[in-house]
């Protein structure tokens, strides 16, 4: 199991991309819109730090657990794909398609806010997820 603690607030993708007057899309390297990129490069950077070894093969259990400062955070399901972006591109897997399954919590600390990413390869450990009715 990997852990990483990127800290600050999670930052959602949905909130930086633009479009052109065709509706092609991009990220913008600089301005306002450019605390994505920064916010990938951060996720990366944390991940290199501490992650040497080779990239991980296969599917990769995926934990997210989303500390936000306030009951502010907008819709939840945002907040993964700039993560998920900024963990391809520390290099430690080849494609984010490799993130599956998936779970998303999300929590208040006012104190510090974060995103924790836990990495589960599927060829050593097993998800079970079990729901059941109050």
């Amino acid at each position: 199991m990997l852990k990483f603690i990127i800290p600050g607030r999670p930052i959602s993708k949905s909130n930086f991309k633009l479009s052109n007057i065709k509706g092609k899309t991009w990220m913008p390297h600089k301005g306002k819109y450019s605390k994505y990129v920064a916010y990938e490069n951060l996720i990366a950077g944390i991940i290199n730090e501490t992650y040497k070894d080779v990239p991980l093969e296969g599917n990769i259990i995926t934990v997210l657990k989303l500390y936000f400062p306030n009951k502010v955070m907008g819709d939840v399901h945002n907040y993964p794909k700039s993560i998920c972006d900024g963990i391809e591109k520390s290099g430690i897997i080849k494609n984010d398609k490799q993130l599956k399954p998936f779970l998303i919590l999300d929590f208040i600390d006012k104190e510090n806010p974060r995103v924790e990413i836990e990495l589960y390869p599927q060829n050593e450990y097993h998800f079970d997820f079990t729901l059941s009715k109050k």
